[in-house]
C-alpha cells in the first residue's frame, strides 16, 4: 500500500492507493484540504478481508488540479468515473467531512456499484447556512490571507484546546500546502452546499451511517428532517475533527461493525 498509482480521469490525473483484492471494495473519500495519507491507519487495518481504496480528490495531495470547476457535481462524476474506470463492485464509500457529499453527489450518478455509505463528522447540522455576513467576512479573509484565514478556521471549527499538538502541526501544514486557486472556489462553494445536501439526502436510497465526534454537538433534528428513519448515528469521544488520525483504533473497530451490516443486508 506504500506505492502510489496513478489515472486520468476527466482531464485529471487521480493519485490512489489499492491493494487489488477482495469482493467487497472499501473507498476511502478525504476532507477538503487533507488527502489520501489521513486513511493509512484504514488501510492497514481493512486490507485483509477488503479491497481497500483511498483516492486524492482533484487538487489534493499528489492529484492535479487542471480544472477551474470546484463544485460537488463535478466532484461526483470524477469519483463515479474513477469507480467505472477500476471497474470495482459492490463499494462502500466512506466520507470524511467534505468527502461525505462527494459521496452524494457519487451515489446519485451511480447507484448501481454501490452498496453502503458512512459519513465521518460532517452532517451535525444538515440544511443549515452560515448567516451571509460570516461568509463575507471568511471570503474577504480567504482573499486577503488565504492561509492565515484557512488556519484560524481550522483551529476554531475543527480542533479544539485538547487537540493533540502533533495533529494540529500535521493539519495546519496540509492547510499551508493547498493552492489558493483550488481553495478558495471550493469554501466559497461548500457555504452555499447545504441545500443541495439536503435534496440529495432526501432523495437518498440506501441506508447513511454517520459517525460524529463529540467535540462538537449534533443537531440529530436536521438528520431526522431529511432522512426519517433512513440513517443510524454513532457518536464517538474526540477532540477534533479527524478520527482517523486521533483515534484509529476505536474508530476502525465500529467501521468493521458497520461494514459488516452493510454486507450482511446487502
Amino acid at each position: 500500500m506504500d506505492k502510489t498509482k496513478k489515472i486520468d480521469i476527466n482531464g485529471e490525473s487521480l493519485a490512489y492507493f489499492d491493494n487489488e483484492k477482495g469482493n467487497t471494495t472499501l473507498l476511502f473519500l478525504h476532507g477538503a484540504f487533507i488527502n489520501k495519507e489521513y486513511w493509512k491507519a484504514q488501510l492497514s487495518y481493512f486490507s485483509k478481508n477488503y479491497r481497500v481504496i483511498a483516492v486524492d480528490l482533484p487538487g489534493h495531495g499528489k492529484s492535479t488540479h487542471n480544472k477551474e470547476d470546484w463544485t460537488g457535481p463535478r466532484f461526483g462524476k470524477d469519483i463515479s468515473k474513477f469507480i467505472q474506470e477500476l471497474a470495482i463492485k459492490n463499494v462502500i464509500i466512506i466520507g470524511h467531512s467534505f468527502g461525505s457529499d462527494v459521496m452524494l453527489e457519487t451515489v446519485a450518478i451511480n447507484d448501481t456499484d454501490i452498496i453502503g455509505l458512512i459519513e465521518i463528522d460532517h452532517m451535525k447540522n444538515v440544511g443549515m447556512e452560515l448567516p451571509k455576513e460570516v461568509v463575507d467576512q471568511i471570503v474577504q479573509g480567504l482573499n486577503a490571507d488565504f492561509e492565515n484565514t484557512c488556519q484560524q478556521f481550522a483551529k476554531q471549527a475543527l480542533l479544539s484546546e485538547a487537540t493533540d499538538s502533533g495533529i494540529v502541526s500535521r493539519l495546519l501544514a496540509d492547510y499551508k500546502e493547498i493552492n489558493p486557486e483550488t481553495g478558495i472556489p471550493l469554501l466559497k462553494y461548500g457555504f452555499s452546499y447545504p441545500k443541495r445536501e439536503a435534496e440529495l439526502l432526501k432523495g437518498l436510497e440506501l441506508k447513511l451511517y454517520s459517525i460524529h465526534v463529540n467535540y462538537a454537538p449534533t443537531n440529530e433534528e436536521s438528520l431526522k428532517k431529511y432522512l426519517g428513519d433512513n440513517y443510524e448515528l454513532h457518536i464517538i469521544e474526540g477532540t477534533c475533527h479527524y478520527p482517523m488520525i486521533e483515534s484509529p483504533d476505536k474508530l476502525n473497530t465500529l467501521l468493521e461493525k458497520l461494514f459488516t451490516e452493510i454486507v450482511r443486508n446487502e
